[in-house]
């Protein structure tokens, strides 16, 4: 894997992180767009791990 798309993809979960919890201490709780944000918060960390997993791989 090229280290930019790497890179590509640790910006895009940083991103997707990053947003999601800002916007959790803005929406409801008890709401769908709370169920929404929660789960952007797993997929965006589910990213950032599987890309330092998987850089970590491909510089050894």
């Amino acid at each position: 894997m090229t280290p930019e798309l790497l890179k590509g993809f640790y910006r895009i979960a940083v991103f997707v992180l990053g947003v999601s919890i800002a916007l959790l201490f803005v929406v409801k709780p008890n709401t769908a767009e709370f169920v929404v944000t929660v789960l952007s918060i797993g997929v965006g960390s589910a990213l950032l791990v599987l890309v330092i997993v998987t850089s970590r791989y491909f510089n050894q």
